[in-house]
């Protein structure tokens, strides 16, 4: 399955040099439906702030700090874990087909990176595993916030039933043990610093 699950990311067009890379902050959360952009964690079911990652490192590339087109809303986890990384070493080139990154916000990210059933990130080309090691996601429990993401959906659910008073006991009994697994699960993702 995707990273994103159904949700698409793209960034808008038309959007020109800005003055400070910080500005964008709403147009890129709207542009990248509220999730990071390399792992697809929600930052509204989180409750965490999200950070503005320059896909091409302003250290490598200055001249696209202010670059919309560069920028990637990410969980602050992976932006803190991808910080300068960008293994080609050339600001021009993203990756050789073996080593380096994809932006997140192009429907190429998909041929090289995948969730799998228990809900962890892998690769699915020597690419996309080379990225899955470069934000270390081969060692990081991804698979806590799909979970938790499921889980919330399923509550959301439940909830417009019992708003319409449309909720059976058995329901509600399932409405509970969810929220208990939510629970755990958000208190795992804090535990492991996800």
């Amino acid at each position: 399955m995707r990273v994103h699950g159904d949700r698409i990311i793209r960034r808008r067009s038309g959007i020109t040099k800005l003055k400070k890379y910080s500005e964008a902050r709403k147009i890129l959360a709207e542009d990248f439906k509220n999730i990071c952009g390399y792992c697809g964690k929600d930052s509204h079911i989180m409750h965490e702030r999200f950070h503005v990652d320059h896909f091409v490192p302003v250290s490598l590339n200055p001249e696209r700090e202010n670059d919309y087109y560069n920028l990637v809303w990410a969980c602050p986890k992976c932006n803190l874990v991808k910080s300068n990384k960008w293994p080609t070493e050339n600001k021009e080139i993203a990756n050789d087909g073996n080593k380096g990154f994809v932006d997140p916000a192009t429907e190429e990210y998909d041929k090289h990176i995948e969730r799998n059933e228990q809900g962890y990130i892998c690769g699915k080309t020597l690419l996309g595993r080379n990225i899955c090691e470069n934000l270390n996601f081969h060692i990081r429990r991804t698979d806590l916030y799909w979970k938790i993401h499921s889980l919330y959906k399923i509550q959301e659910k439940l909830e417009e039933l019992f708003d319409k008073q449309k909720l059976s006991e058995a329901e509600k009994d399932f409405y509970i043990e969810t929220n208990k697994l939510l629970k755990r699960y958000v208190n795992d993702a804090f535990d492991e610093r996800e």
